[in-house]
């Protein structure tokens, strides 16, 4: 069933959404690992901020235990045993006094004087009334409950629930016996005890168990007993039930949009699907309307997203968003899965904050895939499509694409046949770009073969391609000249790969390690052909690394498939501890021709007579356990100079906290294809840190510079304090805006957003007052292999 979290869930914690659920149960378990496989946890480690349900049980660790009742028969069934000093009365009325105790079952209570009325088969309590069960602590000045209809009366009372946030009082508290409860002029909060930072009182509360809602008149939220908000009327689920109604509202303050309130409705539809609607003013822009729908079916999800801004006030236009989220299994091998995403303008993700999208997309994904597998092949039919945000070239789109593959090996050694093929239609939404259809069939035969540390393995595949393109009247490009109405393309391939892995054992500063060393050469051979007539629909190159030295082609796609007479060399070493555990890794290769490669990418300089690739290397480490190193090169050893390096430098602590410090410079691609401009170069400079410094108190801080062109894209600080009652976060932020213009203007152009967000939560009743709401430009990465 969908969960959402209620407006005021008085007597519960809060519930998240179903996807939410999810995270928190990965979380619970990632902490338990932790603890079983560290030494005895500190305070800070076990209550810090990353792992909140431990900090809430902690929170109300002087609450008693929720103790579920074991007890089947009915409550005139269970014997009754009462204790007192001093018991008197007569047939009719039974009167004890003095230090009275009441069992029955799971349920206690005591008092300073009991009364038993016989013929009535009522009773009433009087002085320092205390009633305790497995669910519930009740003190009250004096009690009266009917035996007959179990309705119980208790004035002055104070309550307590069990193994949870949820206390208050009532001037009055009724039951009617059929868990139905009256609680007149009564206070709730979630706060433990000793501490009220915040409380709601309500004229008239009512707690339904049976329908599990609660409804409340007059209420009013107080914190530090200032009265700060009042509701005339609201209801509550008092479980994980969902419940039609109006969620917490969101405020927040940044220079361009100013003062912005968010407001949402929930719809409970039926329990396997929901919807909210979520109108948002912002006072500079407008109001912008988000509408969502969730469905959760036992075969598969999906949610429907759209957001409308009416005459932008900054922008001057309407702005809108979709989202389509589909993912359903049926049948026996059938799955079909969508998403689509379109936004109205390029700066949509920059101005408005909404949970599809962060302000550094540049690339929107429609795209839907039917699917159907077997244990020996499948197949697909996709359509496939994008948005491209800013100036990109727009690419073809897929309309569409049927794919076919199949495995089979053959009874002769480890002998293996497959088969790939597909039939693709590509479109383009202008006219004056040329379109077409690619048939490719490529059937290949593999021979893996293992001997003791030795392996080699041998592949023989025919690729065979069909071409029948649509070609503008006006070339849009100088090079549309050379493409040709229909073409095929016939290419064989061939490939060994060889390596031996050697280990050894050795000791180093007091401790064991397992070396490995695999050592491997590769040779590849695919001949010429001259492909120039074919357009490039789905084609680019490739980023080089280690692996990728390896590979068959340099491009992806089918558009291009790159001549090779060439030899590999490579090496890889890892070191493992005695658990097995990965300590260290490094890898460095090379591609050395035979014969230089003469297929290239249109509009790209020809290839440079060289007789070897650059030379890439990767490195990762791990030592004293929790500081990680990693660094990444590729070097034009011909001309010696770099075109692609990366370096990371993090140190890790439990849950979740880190400091980072990294560094990426890319200067020309592979082959000096498509070689970036000076002024494209990317020289940049970051450092991401998120710090538990006590059990209550986090900071995070983020920072990004370009070196180049000495400019700030993001710098993020921010503290959250959280405590056992309320939680409270301030950031601040000051970001580049997505700029689509001249790079070498950007110094002059550049357009930053500066904000201060404030985010106050009290627990166990929703947030409430300003949201942060934001991501950075640059999200957390964690680049290593080791773990």
């Amino acid at each position: 069933m969908l969960k959402t979290i209620p407006w005021l869930l008085l007597l519960l914690p809060l519930t998240k959404s179903y996807a939410e659920q999810e995270t928190i149960q990965q979380t619970d378990n990632e902490t338990e690992s932790a603890i079983e496989n560290s030494e005895l946890l500190t305070e800070e480690q076990i209550i810090s901020p990353r792992n909140r349900n431990e900090f809430l049980r902690q929170c109300y660790i002087r609450v008693p235990a929720q103790v579920p009742s074991t007890e089947t028969r009915p409550d005139e069934q269970i014997p009754v045993n009462i204790d007192a000093l001093s018991v008197s009365g007569s047939k009719a009325k039974f009167i004890y006094q003095d230090d009275v105790y009441l069992k029955q079952g799971d349920k206690n209570l005591s008092a300073d004087k009991m009364t038993y009325f016989v013929d009535q088969e009522r009773a009433t309590a009087e002085g320092n009334v205390n009633f305790v069960n497995g669910e519930l602590t009740l003190y009250s000045d004096d009690l009266e409950t009917n035996l007959n209809n179990d309705q119980t009366t208790l004035n002055q009372a104070d309550y307590q629930f069990h193994g949870q946030g949820g206390r208050g009082t009532a001037d009055r508290i009724y039951d009617n016996g059929l868990d139905l409860y009256e609680l007149n002029a009564s206070s709730y909060t979630a706060c433990p005890p000793e501490d009220t930072t915040w409380r709601l009182d309500a004229t008239t509360l009512y707690i339904d168990n049976t329908e599990e809602m609660g409804s409340a008149y007059n209420a009013v939220l107080r914190v530090k007993d200032v009265p700060v908000f009042y509701f005339p009327y609201i209801s509550y689920p008092l479980t994980d039930k969902r419940k039609t109604g109006l969620l917490f509202p969101s405020v927040e303050y940044a220079n361009t949009n100013g003062f912005t309130y968010t407001q949402p409705l929930y719809i409970n539809i039926a329990p396997n699907m929901d919807a909210t609607i979520t109108p948002t003013y912002m006072q500079n822009r407008g109001t912008k309307l988000a509408a969502e729908y969730r469905y959760l079916f036992d075969s598969g999800k999906g949610s429907l997203q759209g957001e409308y801004l009416g005459n932008d006030k900054i922008r001057g236009y309407d702005r809108y968003l979709y989202h389509w989220d589909h993912n359903v299994s049926f049948g026996q091998g059938w799955n079909f899965n969508a998403k689509y995403n379109k936004v109205s303008d390029d700066y949509y993700f920059t101005d408005l904050d909404t949970e599809y999208g962060d302000r550094s997309d540049n690339q929107l994904l429609q795209t839907a895939k039917l699917s159907y597998r077997q244990e020996s092949w499948n197949s697909e039919l996709e359509v496939r499509d994008f948005q491209i945000l800013g100036s990109g070239d727009t690419p073809h789109s897929v309309m569409p694409k049927l794919a076919f593959s199949a495995y089979r090996p053959i009874d002769w050694k480890s002998l293996q046949l497959d088969l790939y093929s597909e039939i693709t239609q590509f479109g383009h939404d202008d006219e004056d770009v040329y379109t077409g259809t690619r048939i490719h069939i490529e059937p290949k035969l593999s021979l893996p073969l293992y001997y003791n540390s030795m392996f080699v393995n041998t592949e023989l595949k025919y690729m065979l391609s069909f071409y029948e393109q649509d070609l503008p009247d006006s070339n849009k490009e100088s090079w549309y000249s050379d493409l040709e109405r229909t073409v095929t393309r016939n290419l064989p391939s061939f490939k060994i790969n060889s390596g031996v892995n050697f280990e050894r054992d050795f000791s180093f500063m007091g401790s064991n390690y397992r070396q490995t060393l695999v050592p491997q050469v590769q040779y590849l051979y695919v001949p010429y052909q001259n492909q120039s007539a074919i357009g490039t629909y789905d084609t680019t190159s490739l980023q080089q690394d280690y692996y990728g030295l390896f590979r068959d082609n340099r491009y992806s796609g089918y558009d291009r498939i790159a001549d090779a007479n060439q030899v590999t060399l490579g090496i890889s070493s890892s070191f493992l501890d005695n658990n097995g555990k990965e300590k260290m890794r490094f890898a460095i290769g090379q591609n050395y021709y035979i014969e230089s490669s003469k297929v290239h990418l249109p509009d790209s300089d020809n290839i440079s007579e060289t007789s070897r690739s650059s030379l890439v290397g990767e490195f990762d480490m791990n030592f004293k356990n929790n500081y990680f190193v990693h660094a990444g090169i590729e070097w034009d050893t011909d001309n010696n100079q770099i075109k692609r390096a990366n370096a990371t430098l993090e140190k890790r602590w439990l849950y979740n906290t880190f400091a980072q410090v990294n560094y990426r410079y890319l200067g020309f691609s592979e082959d000096n294809e498509l070689a970036i401009d000076e002024d494209e170069v990317v020289n940049q400079l970051g450092a991401k840190a998120n710090w538990s410094i006590n059990s209550q108190w986090t900071a995070f801080a983020s920072y990004y510079h370009d070196l180049e062109y000495n400019q700030t894209f993001e710098s993020i600080i921010g503290v959250q304090y959280q405590s056992c009652c309320w939680a409270v976060g301030l950031t601040i932020d000051e970001h580049m805006l997505a700029y689509y213009g001249d790079l070498s203007d950007i110094t002059s152009t550049r357009e930053t957003e500066q904000s201060i967000k404030l985010n106050i939560e009290l627990m166990g009743l929703g947030g409430v007052g300003f949201s942060s709401g934001d991501q950075g430009l640059f999200d957390y990465g964690r680049p290593f292999y080791l773990k």
